[in-house]
């Protein structure tokens, strides 16, 4: 597979910077800190959970390990529930629906001021009015943790790695446990373990399985930052990179060629800053391509599209060389194959330790900023939690959903695949899914979650013998499409010449269909909205109150989906 190169650069391109404006919301400001973003409540929008240490007295002094979750109205974030007077910091904290019952739970680990020898591991489960502790482990600190589904069953699993105490000394692992559906088995030391840590599990080379990149401090306190690809379930080493530690890894297909790049910030083994950018070369090869500018350490990144032309870019937060909080953005330049640094303007520059989070927090289609740390000019260096909005104007439409779903069956394993999605600005190779499968129509209990390729597989049970299921596709900016039309396993995309013919095409008043008896149809914009349509007897549609445009009509026969740009004139 030919890599497609690209060119890191600093120069001046007038570039604006992006706007922010501060929402004023109930969080409060946490110390070495951690966070996630979930819809803890089915409302659409996105809720935050926060990991960290608070100044609970006000004496300057941070003094209690606090962990809260945040509801998002649409309009500010407002506390929903604290994780209890034994909460952490210093660890990592994550969203998983790990019963697939449509509410996300939660796993957190660290440390707490009530107890700063023992580090803990908790499970939380979502009761849909607050947060249940359902595990009381042993945790780790100074580690990070991922949440994916490593065995194809549907089922969240997790792994935690970091540092710990095991009784006779410290020791780096990296733990995976797996989700049986009635619990985690847990694999201490699955992997080779660091500390001050980042890992990220990632399908590199489009394979379907899920592959590996981590840096940090080994157990002998030396640098390292590996590539480990899947094979045949097995995470095998393929690339050892420059040593690395005290950094954080994201990914994202930066150029749209259908593979997930890597970006790291971290320091290398003189303990100087280190940001690059990892390209793919389709096989999961990684060429690194380094940003020369001055250090940032006790970095954080989050990537997304900042300016709206459809292409990831990313976030950083940390600290300079001289210990100064620093917060820009890289802005890929598509044309150019380059990333140019911006530095926004309207954000606090907070340092690290802390975090940088880019999420859609108003559902307007542009990310807004989720920042916390340390205020480095400030004399008493106090760390502040905020969020900030975007202020752009530019139109961004939400992508068109798939509309050719197919799912075949070859013993208990179940292959989906999907074509048809598109979106205004970023390009079709560089859209994510989120897939829902479940065992009744509308449901997802068996599976739910984000994918980087428009296929993929389930391992089930032998009892599940067929499923109904349905994929939104996302751009860049992390908006979603409306859902697709659902399938099942019978349901299989069939040509539209063969079967049918859709006249007159482009029309203004009336479209009708010839053809076989057609059970149901729909249709949507462009931009992913579904019209308000009426399929009537003689297989005709009136289109009348529609706008002119171009649509995407589905029609379904015999449980066969099939899709048809219709123009109206």
């Amino acid at each position: 597979m030919k890599r497609i190169s690209i060119l890191l650069s600093m120069l001046p391109i007038g570039l604006a910077a992006q706007n922010f404006t501060e929402i004023q919301t109930g969080m409060k400001n946490f110390y070495y800190s951690a966070s996630d973003i979930a819809d803890i409540d089915n409302d659409g929008f996105q809720d935050i959970v926060v990991n960290g240490a608070i100044d609970s007295d006000g004496d300057g002094n941070v003094d209690t390990s606090f962990n809260e979750v945040y509801r998002n109205n649409g309009t500010t974030l407002v506390p929903y529930a604290d994780l209890g007077a034994d909460a952490t910091h210093l660890g990592d904290i994550k969203f998983i629906d790990y019963n697939n019952d449509g509410l996300p739970d939660i796993i957190s680990t660290g440390l707490s001021y009530m107890d700063i020898v023992n580090y803990k591991h908790y499970r939380f489960r979502n009761t849909g009015s607050g947060f249940i502790k359902e595990a009381d482990l042993p945790g780790k600190i100074y580690g990070s943790m991922d949440v994916f589904d490593f065995n194809h069953d549907g089922k969240l699993d997790y792994a935690l790695n970091g540092t710990q105490y095991d009784g006779t000394g410290f020791v780096n692992k990296l733990d995976y446990y797996q989700n049986t559906g009635n619990g985690f088995q847990q694999f201490a030391g699955w992997m080779e373990g660091t500390q001050n840590s980042s890992f990220k599990m990632v399908d590199l080379n489009n394979d379907h399985l899920l592959d590996m990149v981590i840096l940090g401090f080994d157990q002998n306190s030396n640098p390292i930052c590996k590539v480990y690809l899947n094979e045949g379930g097995n995470l095998t080493l393929s690339q050892t990179l420059t040593p690395l530690s005290s950094g954080t890894i994201e990914f994202a297909d930066f150029n749209g060629d259908g593979y997930q790049d890597v970006v790291v910030s971290a320091q290398d083994s003189n303990y100087d800053g280190y940001l690059a950018v990892l390209m793919n070369n389709g096989a999961g090869h990684l060429t690194a391509q380094q940003l020369n500018i001055p250090s940032i350490s006790d970095s954080s990144i989050s990537v997304g599209d900042l300016n709206s032309d459809g292409y990831y870019d990313f976030m950083i937060s940390g600290n300079d060389e001289n210990n100064d909080a620093v917060v820009k953005s890289f802005i890929y330049d598509s044309t150019n194959q380059t990333f140019t640094e911006n530095i926004p303007t309207g954000l606090y520059t907070l340092g690290g330790p802390g975090f940088v989070h880019l999420l859609d927090s108003d559902n307007d289609h542009h990310l807004d900023v989720l920042l916390s740390g340390f205020d480095w000019a400030d004399p008493d260096m106090p760390s502040l939690t905020k969020i900030f909005k975007n202020a752009s104007a530019e139109a961004n439409l939400k992508p068109v959903p798939p509309s050719n779903l197919n799912l075949t069956k070859n013993g208990n394993r179940f292959n989906f695949s999907w074509t048809g999605a598109s979106d205004d600005k970023t390009p079709l190779n560089a859209l994510r899914y989120e897939i829902k499968v479940g065992s009744t129509p509308g449901a997802h209990d068996i599976a739910k979650y984000i994918v980087t390729t428009p296929s993929w597989f389930l391992e089930l049970d032998p009892s599940i013998q067929n499923v109904y299921w349905n994929v939104r596709s996302i751009d860049a900016s992390k908006t979603y499409s409306d859902s697709s039309t659902e399938g099942t396993l019978a349901t299989q995309h069939v040509s539209l010449e063969e079967q049918f013919s859709i006249y007159p095409n482009p029309a203004s008043e009336k479209v009708f269909i010839k053809g076989g008896k057609v059970s149901s149809a729909e249709m949507y914009s462009v931009d992913g909205r579904k019209m308000n349509i009426v399929l009537n007897n003689d297989q005709s549609i009136n289109i009348s109150h529609l706008t002119k445009g171009t649509y995407i009509l589905q029609l379904k026969i015999k449980e066969k989906i099939t899709t048809e740009k219709l123009i109206i004139k």
